[in-house]
């Protein structure tokens, strides 16, 4: 909360300025997801603001596009977003540069095993695998495919924000779902066993 009163501050406004909160909704972990969504419900419920979801894995690829400066020339520029899921697994998006200047979805993001996301990469044939590429692919035959660590920087959720407010693609907040891909049992607890 301190930060986003920060943010407010450096732009002179205040919450009841706003026209919308952007919010990754996922891929991530399950706490990470839900306290930085609780946040969000605080703020959209108390000054009757619509939600604009984005996808953490798109937000990435925007983020890559802002460090490595992708232009319209790179339309062909495709990459694939990796985030270590842990458990042997991986949240995978693909996404492709448009003549928009867009990073748009060519698949949707999945939960994959590893040689599932290998398989994919393959499929995809990315410019540069994202994010935990590192990971996904040491010690395959992938491992001399481009890889950047980029992760998701909320600059660049503000860019497809503002190009979704603008599409009226927007909803309330208590019709947001966040996006685990792993289902929700792989979080529920065990029942303790009894003693004898």
């Amino acid at each position: 909360m301190t930060m986003i009163d920060e943010v407010l501050c450096q732009a002179g406004i205040t919450v009841d300025d706003l026209d919308a909160i952007a919010v990754t909704v996922g891929p991530g972990s399950f706490t990470g997801l839900r306290i930085g969504f609780s946040t969000v419900q605080g703020l959209a419920y108390a000054a009757n603001l619509p939600i604009i979801p984005v996808s953490t894995l798109q937000v990435m690829a925007y983020t890559y596009k802002r460090k490595y400066s992708i232009r319209v020339d790179d339309a062909a520029a495709t990459v694939m977003a990796v985030l270590d899921a842990r458990m042997g697994e991986f949240n995978c998006g693909g996404y492709r540069f448009d003549q928009d200047a867009n990073f748009t979805a060519i698949i949707q993001d999945q939960l994959l095993t590893k040689d599932e996301a290998l398989g994919l990469c393959r499929k995809l044939l990315p410019s540069v695998v994202i994010g935990d590429g590192i990971e996904l692919l040491n010690g395959s035959s992938l491992s001399g495919q481009p890889v950047q660590k980029i992760y998701p920087d909320a600059r660049d959720l503000l860019e497809i924000a503002v190009s979704k407010f603008a599409r009226g693609e927007v909803m309330p907040v208590d019709r947001v779902e966040l996006v685990y891909l792993r289902g929700t049992e792989a979080w529920k607890k065990h029942t303790p066993l009894k003693s004898a």
